[in-house]
């Protein structure tokens, strides 16, 4: 009888060894470093999806989550991140300061400009559809192309997991894109715009753009130090020399992009123009220039950087005034817009979750 507690006992002691947890010493570095990077990750994705699903705009009643705004977020935070990227793709850009006076950074711009749109497009595609609008099979068509392209060559596997891209949800919110613009484009072509006493106030002169084509070979180089530094006497006359063996036939071939060979790497084409109050050209050079007819090729001008042949292709181009003019109507068109856009949204009810907001780190919303 004793004999048997005691065998109970032993057994029960032993269970109990048997579940007790292993000393942290016994269990190896490279495992633990794995699982707290999972509990990280996990961790991570759990308060990203509680951010996710939070509150953050309420236009008239209806409230939107992030996941309804994603692809306004993704529009703008992509177009950042590009930015980003040009300058190293560390996050230096998104966190330069955008105003000195309130300490904003580019960050914090974008995140306003992300709900600033967001609200634009609700506003609008309620005003849209209020008014009658509707798709019509066209936009119905370019927008199944759009939506093809996207999730086919333009979003990639992890974007569109993040953000639940879909079929059918980029084309609901393309969509609506697609109304708001016709339904802004209807109302811009409905205000009182003067054209042409827009066009008057351009002063044609200003916008005188002379279309030129140029060879050329420099005489300068960079020195060890990066700065710009003439060469030698020797090698500029060979510059010369060689911009010469190709002016004979400058004057006689109507295309200049195929007159140099593959194989030249000095001389250079390019296909370009200048207006007289904004050209980084010489004085001198300049007059020369304004000074030659259609078609007229210069003599070899010596400028501080090097040898150029020019060719007068169009003295009197209206390319840089068109494009002002048209500037100056679009600038009226889109301020007018707006006084109608920010009358129209006196008349919704909206509100955003500033908490929710400020949780949230733009850069890392929609994108990887």
């Amino acid at each position: 009888m004793n004999n048997s507690k005691k065998l109970k006992a032993k057994k029960e002691k032993k269970k109990d060894r048997l579940i007790e947890p292993k000393s942290l010493r016994n269990i190896s570095k490279p495992w633990l470093i794995s699982f707290g990077v999972l509990v990280i990750i996990l961790i991570g994705a759990m308060l990203f999806d509680q951010l996710y699903e939070k509150t953050i705009l309420t236009v008239d009643g209806k409230k939107y989550k992030v996941s309804d705004l994603a692809y306004y977020f993704y529009n703008v935070e992509s177009q950042y991140d590009y930015y980003d990227q040009i300058f190293g793709g560390n996050g230096s850009y998104w966190d330069m300061v955008f105003d000195e006076e309130t300490g904003e950074t580019v960050r914090d711009n974008a995140k306003q400009e992300a709900v600033d749109s967001s609200l634009y497009n609700e506003i609008l595609y309620k005003e849209a559809v209020a008014a009658g609008y509707s798709l019509t099979d066209e936009e119905k068509n370019n927008i199944s192309s759009q939506v093809d392209s996207l999730l086919k060559n333009t979003l990639s596997s992890s974007v569109k997991t993040r953000n639940k891209f879909t079929k059918s949800s980029l084309t609901d919110v393309l969509g609506k894109v697609a109304l708001v613009s016709r339904y802004r484009q209807d109302k811009i072509d409905s205000f009182t715009i003067d054209d042409e006493a827009i066009k008057a106030g351009v002063n044609y002169d200003d916008y005188r753009q002379y279309d030129i084509e140029t060879l050329f070979i420099p005489t300068t180089t960079t020195d060890e130090e990066s700065k710009t530094v003439p060469v030698s006497e020797e090698e500029k006359a060979a510059a010369y020399d060689k911009l010469k063996s190709y002016y004979e036939k400058a004057k006689t071939t109507e295309d200049w992009s195929k007159l140099l060979p593959e194989d030249e790497e000095d001389v250079t084409y390019a296909d370009t123009n200048f207006l007289e109050s904004g050209t980084t050209y010489s004085e001198d050079m300049e007059k020369m220039m304004m000074a030659m007819n259609n078609g007229d090729v210069s003599d070899i001008y010596e400028a501080e950087d090097g040898y150029y042949i020019v060719r007068m292709v169009n003295n009197n181009s209206s390319e840089a005034y068109d494009n002002e003019v048209k500037s100056k109507i679009t600038a009226e068109e889109d301020k007018q817009f707006e006084e109608f856009y920010n009358e129209v949204k006196e008349k919704h009810e909206y509100s955003t979750n500033e908490k929710a907001l400020a949780s949230m780190k733009m850069g890392n919303i929609t994108i990887d």
